[in-house]
């Protein structure tokens, strides 16, 4: 899980997280995006020099628009995943990813309001990933640089790992930081 407020570098880094994977260890990957659109993400990657229409070309990546209709829908009754863990596993499967981003778990779950539902969900999605045995970045928003980890108070206890992005403000200079808060099976915060 990396966590972080807007303009930390969340979507960044889970980009750089399936380019690398590709790129050094020959692991295909999926990115799932519910904000930017698949030519944003492109164009904003090829700064840094990352030529992700060669690997979707190639087969290596594949990016799963689950973005919202931008006319809106009104959010009537029940509410499950299904349908995206379904089409999500289909792309694992079709392009043997060993890894996969999703861009943001906020994004999918701020228009709900009942929360036992969202928590349900963001079970399902996780342990689904876990079945697929696939290495996953899942991005989250905060609301403020010191205050909870995640919106919906599930995300941090179903991740493996945490890691918290800043963008602080000091003085009248930005320092941006990176916190491991969570990093299960090993022993990163002893001497």
């Amino acid at each position: 899980l990396v966590s972080g407020t807007s303009g930390t570098g969340k979507t960044l880094l889970s980009v750089q997280f399936l380019y690398n994977g590709i790129t050094y260890f020959d692991e295909a990957g999926v990115f799932v995006t519910f904000e930017e659109s698949p030519s944003d993400i492109i164009k904003n990657a090829h700064v840094f020099g990352w030529n992700l229409p060669r690997l979707i070309e190639e087969g290596k990546l594949f990016i799963l628009d689950a973005s919202p209709d931008p006319e809106g829908q009104d959010i009537v009754g029940n509410f499950d995943l299904s349908a995206l863990i379904e089409r999500l596993q289909y792309a694992i499967r079709k392009y043997k990813a060993k890894r996969v981003s999703i861009d943001s778990m906020t994004a999918v779950f701020q228009q709900y309001e009942a929360m036992g539902v969202v928590r349900r969900e963001i079970f399902r999605l996780v342990a689904r990933l876990k079945i697929l045995s696939v290495t996953t970045v899942i991005t989250t928003e905060r609301s403020e640089e010191y205050g909870p980890v995640a919106s919906f108070g599930v995300e941090e206890f179903v991740s493996d790992n945490v890691v918290i992005v800043r963008n602080v403000l000091e003085g009248e200079r930005r320092r941006r930081t990176v916190e491991i808060l969570k990093l299960r099976g090993t022993t990163h915060m002893k001497p």
